[in-house]
């Protein structure tokens, strides 16, 4: 069996990350080196707990800036994880590493964030900041729903092709995200369009995470298998620093996300790496047999 995703793909996806990654580095110089469009960003509303948005007291101040170096951060951890990950894939016919490297390639699109910024701190396409705003948005339901996929293959899910079911992810979030009302007047200091809808949103992204532990905690106590448990919780550090690094804007905070993420990574790939080191002994024992 071929292995997933195959080379050409994967390194065009590392491409991608890096390259979204270097151009959110040269917005963030930008702004740097242009005080007056900087100060545009640290005049916008921000979210001060998830969805429900407010103006902060005193104008952002240098948030938004920091909340795009983390993105840049974050884009250039993932990267190390994935070949971690795209090395379990090669060695194991397991169907939960695949879904964590989509996962953590969803995470280099936050950099999408530093075009949004450039284009509302010059005053220029709205109509582009939206589109941005989407496919932000969009990276971020195929990074929920793999880890939705990966959790639902614990539970010995029979659907084994793993291609069709990742490209059925990234279409599904494509045709939510396309469908997400955005108001075209208001930006957020977390550097994307306001969301018409966003309890909405909310609602899919606390539902959608629980699940993805919830699945995880029914299987390990199914299967009495604790290394099951443990992927919950590094699964758990996945999604909250997906979160931090999404909304906060103090760099406490953001250091904070990039530390679970770090975490988040090592914890679900060591554990990974067990479960799929003894989906191979499996195998090996039926051919013998």
């Amino acid at each position: 069996m071929r292995s997933f995703p195959e080379p050409a793909a994967f390194a065009a996806a590392v491409v991608v990350t890096l390259l979204l990654a270097a151009a959110a580095a040269l917005g963030l110089a930008f702004l740097l080196a242009t005080p007056l469009a900087a100060a545009v960003l640290g005049s916008l509303p921000a979210h001060t707990w998830w969805f429900s948005a407010n103006v902060p007291q005193g104008g952002g101040g240098t948030g938004p800036l920091w909340s795009l170096g983390a993105a840049i951060a974050a884009s250039c951890l993932a990267v190390p994880a994935a070949f971690r990950a795209r090395a379990l894939v090669r060695k194991s016919s397991s169907p939960m590493p695949p879904f964590v490297l989509l996962f953590l390639f969803s995470i280099g699109f936050e950099c999408l964030r530093a075009g949004v910024a450039v284009l509302v701190a010059t005053d220029r396409s709205i109509s582009t900041a939206i589109i941005l705003t989407r496919a932000v948005y969009w990276a971020r339901l195929v990074g929920l729903f793999s880890l939705l996929a990966c959790s639902l293959y614990s539970l010995d899910m029979q659907f084994r092709n793993r291609l069709v079911l990742a490209g059925g992810i990234c279409l599904l979030s494509f045709a939510i995200a396309a469908y997400i009302p955005i108001d075209r007047t208001l930006f957020l200091a977390q550097l994307t369009g306001k969301l018409g809808d966003e309890q909405g949103v909310w609602f899919v992204s606390i539902v959608v995470g629980a699940l993805v532990l919830a699945s995880l905690a029914g299987s390990a106590l199914q299967k009495r298998d604790l290394r099951l448990l443990a992927l919950v919780g590094g699964f758990a550090l996945l999604l909250a620093a997906r979160e931090l690094l999404f909304f906060a804007l103090r760099p406490a905070f953001l250091a904070l996300g990039l530390a679970l993420l770090a975490a988040g990574a090592a914890v679900s790939l060591r554990w990974l790496s067990r479960i799929s080191a003894e989906v191979v002994e499996k195998r090996i024992r039926k051919k013998r047999v």
